[in-house]
């Protein structure tokens, strides 16, 4: 579809170097601002249980509600994750097709409201040992960036696939890929997009939402590859994850 201009990250080699360089008193900051933000949200999560016994719903508007409660938890959970000092122990065999389509389903009105086609495929046997709510805001984002990036009348294609690992231990796992046909990324911002704070959405961006995507595929020992081209009638951009299956 495209000639994109390939760029591969390697997660776990970066991670370490970032690691030791880390500031205490970034740490310190994001623990402060998240119990700060954990309270309203443990108050927002305890009205959305109320106003449930209140209201009178449709399947649709129940399926709904428990997305937005699973959400607000999700967030909270985050919260909790960055008091701990963003420790997080305990990955879960969970099946990753059903999970990128609830994402979809989340953010459904958005591609209806833009006119934009969403293609989803998924694969049997789809369950790889991961962290279900950090993995859930990496693919938040990067579906979220592709709808962002696509025009009125444009499509968004996803998959997941069982997978080899591009390189390496050439591991079996899971692929999961994000396409758009939207401007591309200009080949001199490609090396920058997962620097934290680098953004070129201008004042719409906050700079963290690649930086968040590696940080987190390097939790899953994954590895994250990236595809664009900026040619008129052949743009585009691809982003793929593998997870390792073990």
């Amino acid at each position: 579809m495209y000639k994109p201009n390939p760029v591969s990250i390697d997660p776990r080699m970066e991670g370490r170097r970032e690691r030791r360089a880390a500031p205490a008193a970034e740490g310190k900051l994001a623990a402060s601002l998240a119990h700060e933000i954990n309270n309203p949200l443990d108050s927002l999560l305890n009205l959305l249980y109320l106003m449930q016994a209140e209201a009178t719903l449709t399947e649709r508007g129940h399926y709904y509600w428990k997305l937005a409660e699973e959400e607000v938890q999700r967030v909270s959970q985050i919260a909790h994750a960055a008091m701990d000092g963003f420790r997080v122990t305990v990955r879960k065999d969970t099946n990753v097709p059903e999970l990128v389509g609830s994402v979809v389903d989340l953010y459904r009105s958005r591609f209806e409201t833009r006119r934009i086609s969403i293609n989803i495929r998924g694969c049997l046997n789809g369950d790889v040992p991961i962290y279900a709510g950090p993995l859930r805001q990496v693919l938040s984002n990067l579906l979220l960036n592709a709808v962002d990036a696509t025009p009125k009348g444009g499509a968004v294609h996803v998959r997941v696939s069982s997978a080899q690992e591009w390189s390496g231990q050439q591991r079996q796992g899971l692929r999961v890929t994000f396409a758009d046909n939207g401007g591309g990324i200009a080949a001199e911002h490609l090396p920058k997009i997962f620097d934290p704070f680098f953004t070129t959405k201008g004042s719409g961006g906050s700079g963290l939402g690649l930086s968040l995507v590696k940080d987190v595929v390097q939790k899953h020992d994954g590895s994250l590859r990236v595809r664009s081209s900026t040619k008129p009638g052949r743009s585009g951009s691809v982003f793929a994850i593998f997870l390792p299956a073990a």
